[in-house]
């Protein structure tokens, strides 16, 4: 017989469980209609066959990431209302995430990102979206797929185009994104040249001539985005000046410790002795992440994404 895992308990839930219950004690198949409510968020189900009860660990592995919004492909499926769901309706939030229209940035933003069919962000990128557009230092534990980069890249990006309205363009870049790869870096600059593509972006990685790279900050960039690595190799060259740096983010950071950057991105961090805001990102907390928070973050925000069980529910501390 097919297993049944009810994960929260609520009254549309209760009303939800009984008619599974009774439709599997008389033998009867559930449809997926006559089970999800469309207040759904998760689903958690059972094939046909035989199969032991999921455990807690493989649930929350499918956690919603930033362009999920597909259920998951299951044979039966039970809603998953929560109580957090009560708490976001009782206090005026809506269920279906932070409208970005809503937020007091920049059109330019707001247009982009409304023509890629994006006007709300899901209450686990508000988590990282709200200190950060405090200008608040920032250690972020989180897995690749939660959607950060947008979350923290909307208050960075925002504040760039004010401060250019205000005081022109320059030369140096304003802020800095470091990631392991050269992958990730990509990927990140991807999304911040695609939500606002009247800033100046640059990626700098490896394995390619850095003589493009050079030529291209001699024009003038806005928001660079690089492995360590090749960071370094524009600082010593002369070509990379971190003196106006306002914004700087760490992505992955323990992948940076794998990868043998560690020493790398402490001498790029030691370079802007200016005041500007910190956010790191890591999965795992190991000493070296520790340090670094010691050393180069002020009074830093923690924003717990991994040990956060339901998609819609954050933990903040100071």
């Amino acid at each position: 017989m097919s297993s049944l895992f009810l994960q929260r308990k609520s009254s549309s839930s209760k009303r939800l469980a009984l008619t599974a219950i009774n439709s599997l004690l008389s033998g009867n198949s559930i449809t997926r209609n006559s089970v999800v409510s469309p207040k759904f968020q998760n689903y958690v189900a059972t094939s046909r066959e035989r199969a032991p009860v999921p455990s807690f660990a493989h649930f929350y592995s499918a956690t919603r990431c930033f362009h999920a919004g597909r259920a998951l492909r299951a044979e039966y499926a039970v809603a998953d209302l929560s109580d957090a769901d009560d708490r976001r309706s009782s206090s005026g939030v809506a269920d279906d995430g932070l409208e970005i229209a809503k937020l007091g940035i920049s059109q330019e933003i707001v247009s982009t990102l409304a023509r890629k069919g994006i006007t709300k962000l899901f209450p686990i990128q508000s988590a990282v979206l709200e200190p950060a557009m405090q200008g608040r230092d920032m250690i972020g534990r989180a897995r690749t797929g939660t959607g950060k980069t947008l979350a923290f890249g909307i208050p960075i990006m925002d504040k760039i185009i004010q401060y250019n309205e205000k005081h022109g363009r320059g030369r140096n870049p304003l802020a800095l994104i470091l990631a392991p790869t050269r992958e990730l870096a990509r990927q990140v600059d991807k999304e911040f040249y695609e939500s606002a593509p009247g800033l100046d972006t640059l990626c700098v990685y490896g394995g390619v001539p850095i003589t493009r790279q050079m030529s291209s900050l001699d024009q003038g960039v806005d928001i660079i985005v690089g492995t360590p690595g090749r960071v370094i190799d524009l600082i010593k060259r002369g070509s990379l000046n971190l003196s106006e740096v306002k914004f700087t983010v760490l992505d992955e950071a323990d992948q940076m410790l794998n990868v043998g950057f560690a020493d790398d991105v402490e001498t790029i961090l030691g370079y802007m002795t200016q005041k500007h805001q910190t956010m790191m990102f890591s999965a795992t907390m190991p000493k070296w992440i520790l340090k670094l928070t010691q050393k180069f973050l002020k009074n830093p925000v923690t924003v717990d994404l991994v040990r956060v069980q339901i998609p819609a529910v954050y933990i903040l501390s100071s």
